[in-house]
């Protein structure tokens, strides 16, 4: 089985994440267009048992964007997450942290 990305159906998603909760006690919020609807991502997220936050607080563990967000300063989501030091990841990363132990292609 390939690696999860944007490509890859959201009922083969759904079937894997319900049965592996591999995203339990992390928090996520997104910032910037993705390569898959916004609504599919944040139930992807809470299918695999994490949390969706609308904007990065305290609390929140992952940023996932697909901007350089080392350029993007003017980004408000971005300039909240690095206060409050919440990690910042390229969906591709996010796709990986669903299913770690598969490999490519």
């Amino acid at each position: 089985m390939a690696r999860v990305n944007e490509f890859t159906a959201m009922a083969d998603i759904i079937l894997v994440m319900e049965d592996t909760k591999s995203l339990r006690g992390r928090s996520f919020s997104i910032t910037g267009h993705l390569g898959r609807k916004r609504d599919d991502i944040i139930q992807i997220i809470e299918t695999a048992g994490g949390r969706f936050d609308k904007a990065p607080n305290w609390s929140t563990n992952y940023l996932i964007t697909n901007l350089d967000w080392t350029a993007q300063e003017s980004s408000t989501k971005l300039n909240k997450a690095k206060q409050n030091g919440t990690r910042i990841i390229s969906e591709k990363q996010f796709y990986d942290m669903l299913m770690p132990e598969v490999a490519d292609g």
